[in-house]
C-alpha cells in the first residue's frame, strides 16, 4: 500500500522490535493507521515515525506504560515538552550519581595499586609528604579491629558534611616518647579543603620526611621492633605518628595490612 509501511518493515527501519509495536498497540499507545480485515496485518504512516521516536526517548528515559498511554492520548505538545524536560532532569541526576559511581572505583582501584607497590619493599624508607588535610574522629583505642568503629564515625561526619575524600585512611598517634605513641584519631584523607579557619573535626599533617615501613598484622610486633632499632641507631626524633591502612586485601583479615608513617626532625 502506498505511502504505508508493514509492520515488519517499520520494526527495521526503526530498530524496534515487533514485539514492541504490537504492545503499544495493544495498549492504545501507538495505533497502527490501518489494519488489514484479512490478514491481521498491521500498517504505519510515515506521520507515525516521530511517534515511535518519542516513544524510544521516553522508555529510555524510564517512562512507565501509563504515562506514555497519557501522553499519547492527551496529545498535549507543551505537556509532552514539559515532562521531557522533568525527565532530562532526572536523567541528568542519575549521570551525576554514575559518575560519582565511576569515581570511587576508580579511586579504590588506585588505593589497591598504591598498596601493593608499598608491600613489595618491607624495608623501613624515608619518604616526604605533602600537606594533608584530614577528617578526623576522637579514638580511644585501636587493635582487633576496634580502629574501624571509629572509622565509621569519621565516615558520618564525612556524609554530614558532604566532603570528598581518598581512600586514605589511619590513625593518628600522640607521640609521648620516641618508643610510647596513644591513640589520637582516626582519620580520612580530604581530596581538597579551603583550610582559611580551624574548624572542627578538620586538621592537617604536616608535610616532610616520614620513616615508612609497611607490614601485615600478623607481623607488627617485628616491624615495630624493627622502627626502633632504626631510630635508635640513627638517633632519629619523632614529631608525629600515624598508622595507615593499606587496602591491599579485602577478603581475609590474616592479610591486613598498615603502613607506620612518622614524621622526623630534619637534621
Amino acid at each position: 500500500m502506498e505511502n504505508l509501511f508493514s509492520i515488519g518493515e517499520v520494526a527495521n527501519m526503526k530498530g524496534i522490535t515487533i514485539k514492541a509495536l504490537r504492545y503499544y498497540h495493544q495498549t492504545g499507545i501507538l495505533i497502527p493507521v490501518y489494519i488489514d480485515a484479512k490478514t491481521g496485518y498491521r500498517y504505519y504512516s510515515v506521520d507515525q515515525f516521530v511517534y515511535i521516536d518519542i516513544i524510544k526517548v521516553c522508555r529510555a528515559l524510564g517512562t512507565s506504560t501509563k504515562e506514555l498511554q497519557k501522553i499519547f492520548t492527551e496529545k498535549n505538545m507543551d505537556e509532552l515538552l514539559k515532562f521531557l524536560a522533568l525527565k532530562r532532569e532526572e536523567t541528568e541526576q542519575k549521570i551525576k550519581e554514575m559518575q560519582a559511581v565511576i569515581h570511587t572505583i576508580d579511586k579504590l582501584d588506585n588505593s589497591v595499586q598504591v598498596a601493593k607497590k608499598v608491600l613489595v619493599h618491607n624495608q623501613i624508607t624515608i619518604q616526604y609528604f605533602e600537606k594533608r588535610y584530614i577528617v578526623t574522629a576522637p579514638c580511644k583505642e585501636v587493635g582487633n579491629f576496634k580502629e574501624f568503629l571509629y572509622y565509621s564515625e569519621v565516615d558520618k561526619i564525612i556524609q554530614e558534611r558532604n566532603l570528598e575524600t581518598t581512600m586514605e585512611i589511619g590513625i593518628a598517634y600522640t607521640v609521648h616518647s620516641k618508643y610510647r605513641f596513644e591513640p589520637k584519631y582516626a582519620f580520612s584523607v580530604l581530596c581538597k579543603y579551603d583550610y582559611t579557619q580551624k574548624e572542627q573535626n578538620i586538621d592537617i599533617l604536616p608535610e616532610g620526611n616520614y620513616l615508612t615501613l609497611a607490614y601485615k598484622k600478623n607481623n607488627k610486633e617485628e616491624s615495630m621492633e624493627k622502627l626502633k632499632d632504626y631510630i635508635e641507631k640513627n638517633n632519629v626524633t619523632i614529631k608525629n605518628c600515624i598508622e595507615v591502612e593499606l587496602l591491599d586485601e579485602f577478603f581475609s583479615t590474616d592479610s591486613y595490612s598498615c603502613q607506620m608513617q612518622l614524621l622526623i626532625e630534619n637534621e
